[in-house]
């Protein structure tokens, strides 16, 4: 790793750290200054490091999915809001439909693997049901139905195409490393903020949200980062 990327990624984690901070000390009209430069360190680490890369669509897919990632990060800085939440909700929807272009350019279903792509999507769509079970009651209260069930659904697809890109054996273990543990922390991330948000709170649960999301974005970009250099 180079210095200017270790400068960009320590940068990172500061940021995460001070949010994290501002989070327990309820400190959030100053996240403003925090949370949002997470998403544009990836951007900058994605740019410094991809100047050269031959694959140039997959590098604007990827702007794509961190630039929608910072506007949901901005738009659900205020998620108390009905209509900032959906319009978050969309924004990291459209980030999500980027990441599933992105991984499925990388590696396409085929009949060839349709056994594990079939036991795979059975068990998200196993985990998600569970999960829109569990809040149900209150999203139907908030008339969220809709939208929460095509994130959900758009959410799942970009775990599935995720997980596929283990059957390339030139991104195996890009995959292994960082773009299915990535998909895994972002489920987590937004299943955490869900269960808080209309099921049951819990203490600091807004530092666990950061926490999962950062290492989700984190491990994606550098996953990225690593296949346009190849």
């Amino acid at each position: 790793m180079n210095t200017t990327r270790v400068l960009v990624f320590f940068l990172f984690w500061v940021a995460l750290f001070a949010d994290c901070f501002l989070i327990i000390t309820q400190k959030t009209e100053y996240r403003i200054y925090t949370k949002t430069l997470l998403a544009p360190l990836v951007l900058i680490g994605i740019y410094l490091e991809g100047q050269n890369t031959k694959h140039t669509s997959s590098k604007l897919i990827a702007n794509g999915a961190f630039f929608f990632c910072f506007l949901g990060d901005i738009i659900l800085l205020s998620d108390d809001i009905a209509t900032n939440f959906i319009s978050g909700l969309i924004c990291f929807l459209v980030a999500h439909i980027f990441f599933i272009v992105f991984f499925y350019r990388l590696k396409h279903f085929t009949v060839r693997h349709v056994i594990f792509n079939v036991v795979t999507a059975v068990a998200i769509t196993a985990y998600i049901s569970v999960l829109l079970l569990l809040v149900w009651r209150n999203v139907s209260f908030q008339n969220f139905q809709l939208p929460m069930t095509v994130y959900s659904i758009v959410l799942g697809l970009m775990v599935l195409t995720a997980l596929n890109t283990i059957k390339n054996r030139s991104t195996k273990k890009l995959a292994t490393k960082y773009f299915i543990p990535g998909a895994i922390f972002f489920v987590l991330s937004d299943s955490i903020l869900a269960l808080n948000k209309f099921y049951s709170t819990f203490n600091y649960s807004g530092v666990v949200i950061m926490v999962t999301y950062a290492i989700a974005i984190f491990l994606l970009g550098n996953g990225i980062i690593r296949f346009l250099k190849k």
